[in-house]
C-alpha cells in the first residue's frame, strides 16, 4: 500500500489533521499516513516547499504527498502534480515553483474542488483514491496555466558568489540557497581563501561539522542537502545576525 504523507500549517491544539487523516482512512482504513510536519508557519509557502523538498525524495516511488498550506488567497483550487514519480496534491498557489522549477510539469485540476470551508479533506480522499490505484488522469483536467514564483538565482562571477537566505530553521540556522558544486568552482579559480560577508561579522573556514566551532562562535556548513549553512554552536545565528528569508549573502574569493 502506497505511502500518503501530510503536511500542513494546522498545528496540533485543533481538529483538523485528525479530519484529514479521517478523510483518508474513510475511503481506506488500511492506508499508511506519515506526518511530515504540521509546524509550518501560518501561511508561509516556502517553509512548506523547503519541508518538503528536503524529505520527499526519501520516499518510495508512488508516494502520494498533500501540501496542506494555502497563502490566505480566496481562490481554493487544488491541483495535482507528479515529481519523481511520486504524487503532491496541493492548491493551486505557486508553490510548485518553489518545489521544482521545471516549467514541463504536467499539472491536473481536480474536479469538484470548491469545498468552501475545508477543502482540505477533499485533498484526503484524493490522495486515498491514488494510493488504491485509481488513475491519476481520472481525477481531473489538464491545465497549462498554474500559478508560478519567479526564483532568486544565485549569481555567480570569478571572484564572487551572491545568494540568500531560503530558510531559517528551529535552531536558527541560516540556510542559503548557495550549492557546494559552485563554491568548489569558483574557490578553484582562486587563491583557496574567502571571506563570507555577514554584515559585521566574517566567516573563513568551512566546518566539518556543527560542533566543530566553539560554544557561541559562528560556522559555515554544506549540510546534507549541500547548501551552505551558518549557525551558532549552541546558540541563534538569525538573532545574532539580523538575517530573515531573503537575505543576501555574500561570498568574496580572494
Amino acid at each position: 500500500m502506497p505511502i500518503i504523507t501530510f503536511i500542513s500549517d494546522f498545528g496540533r491544539t485543533d481538529h483538523y489533521v485528525a479530519s484529514v487523516e479521517a478523510s483518508i482512512l474513510k475511503y481506506n482504513p488500511n492506508n499508511n499516513i506519515v506526518n511530515i510536519s504540521h509546524q509550518i508557519k501560518k501561511y508561509d509557502l516556502s517553509h512548506a516547499a523547503y519541508v518538503f523538498k528536503n524529505v520527499y525524495k526519501e520516499f518510495p516511488k508512488g508516494s502520494v504527498h498533500i501540501i496542506a498550506v494555502n497563502n490566505s488567497d480566496d481562490k481554493n483550487d487544488i491541483i495535482l502534480f507528479q515529481i519523481n514519480n511520486q504524487y503532491i496534491i496541493t492548491f493551486d498557489s505557486g508553490i510548485i515553483s518553489l518545489i521544482d522549477s521545471n516549467v514541463n510539469i504536467s499539472v491536473i485540476k481536480l474536479e469538484g474542488n470548491k469545498a468552501p470551508s475545508f477543502p482540505e479533506k477533499l485533498m484526503g480522499e484524493i490522495a486515498s483514491k491514488l494510493a488504491s490505484g485509481i488513475n491519476y488522469t481520472t481525477l481531473g483536467n489538464p491545465i497549462n496555466n498554474f500559478r508560478k514564483f519567479s526564483n532568486i538565482e544565485v549569481k555567480i562571477t570569478n571572484n564572487e558568489i551572491i545568494g540568500h537566505s531560503i530558510r531559517i530553521d528551529h535552531y536558527g540556522n541560516i540556510i542559503t540557497n548557495i550549492k557546494k558544486s559552485d563554491f568548489n568552482k569558483v574557490l578553484s579559480k582562486n587563491s583557496g581563501n574567502f571571506e563570507i560577508n555577514l554584515g559585521v561579522e566574517k566567516i573563513t573556514i568551512i566546518s566539518e561539522s556543527y560542533n566543530h566551532v566553539d560554544i557561541a562562535d559562528l560556522f559555515a556548513i554544506f549540510n546534507y542537502n549541500d547548501n551552505l549553512e551558518i549557525g551558532m554552536n549552541k546558540g541563534n545565528a538569525s538573532e545574532l545576525l539580523g538575517i530573515k528569508n531573503h537575505t543576501q549573502i555574500a561570498i568574496k574569493f580572494l
